[in-house]
């Protein structure tokens, strides 16, 4: 889900169509092993209206599902099962990339202060499962937004550990190169900014971190019309006179 849609077996890509074959395999992905309602599907798959007998909809979006599976030699049936008011992923949640990802991403995150060295391989790991945005290719209703909105602030999250982690052991350009970029594409992220200011302070750059400060508390103002939180005011008092505790290998970062 971490991408355009797709099962792989055996390292052999499956593209799932048509649309709403891919968004009721997204959906029971969501939540595998556990019994989704046709009523939560209806809802969700169907919420524009124009089906006359949505449940028929349903069961024939799972029928071109199952095919589409059996075709390419994995067994639809089995694999995606009628329950009792619904249907279920027959898979551990560890067989879909967005769970597997958020398990990384939480023992990594949970290491990244104490032992940020453990934290690093994790973090990346789990960042390699993205190819693109999630559930980029998923025509779904609110629960696939939601959860597309809510898997992306997991990945700026794991992010924003994975270079916490970095700078914790070390600076170099390349670090602050991309937090540089990641500042520019979300600068509504206080913390990304925060570890760029670290980052361009440890370089010798303090006249550069400081001028990341204003950029970003000019965008709040002008877009939010917020100031920056205390943990990059802060930030930018140390900067300016030049606190020795910048200088250590901890990097403690509070903002949301």
């Amino acid at each position: 889900m971490l991408g355009p849609s797709r099962v792989v077996r055996d390292g052999r890509a499956i593209t799932i169509g048509p649309h709403r074959a891919r968004a009721l395999l997204a959906v029971l992905a969501f939540t595998p092993g556990e019994v989704v309602s046709t009523e939560f599907l209806i809802d969700e798959l169907l919420a524009d209206g124009n089906s006359k007998n949505p449940k028929n909809a349903i069961q024939a979006s799972m029928h071109r599902l199952r095919t589409t599976l059996d075709d390419n030699g994995i067994p639809g049936g089995p694999l995606v099962r009628t329950s009792v008011g619904g249907y279920l992923l027959a898979l551990p949640r560890s067989a879909v990339d967005a769970h597997r990802f958020e398990g990384l991403t939480a023992r990594g995150s949970a290491l990244t202060r104490d032992d940020p060295r453990a934290a690093i391989p994790l973090l990346e790991q789990a960042l390699r499962l993205w190819r693109g945005p999630a559930l980029t290719d998923i025509a779904g209703g609110r629960r696939c937004e939601s959860q597309a909105a809510r898997l992306e602030g997991l990945r700026l999250g794991a992010l924003e550990d994975l270079y916490e982690a970095r700078l914790a052991v070390s600076t170099d350009r390349g670090t602050v190169a991309e937090l540089e970029q990641l500042a520019i594409e979300h600068p509504e992220r206080e913390r990304i900014s925060e570890l760029l200011m670290i980052a361009l302070y440890r370089s010798g750059r303090q006249g550069e971190a400081l001028a990341a400060f204003r950029r970003v508390r000019t965008w709040l103002n002008r877009e939010l019309g917020l100031e920056p939180g205390s943990a990059m005011r802060a930030l930018q008092k140390a900067i300016l006179v030049q606190d020795p505790v910048l200088d250590g290998r901890s990097v403690e970062i509070h903002s949301g």
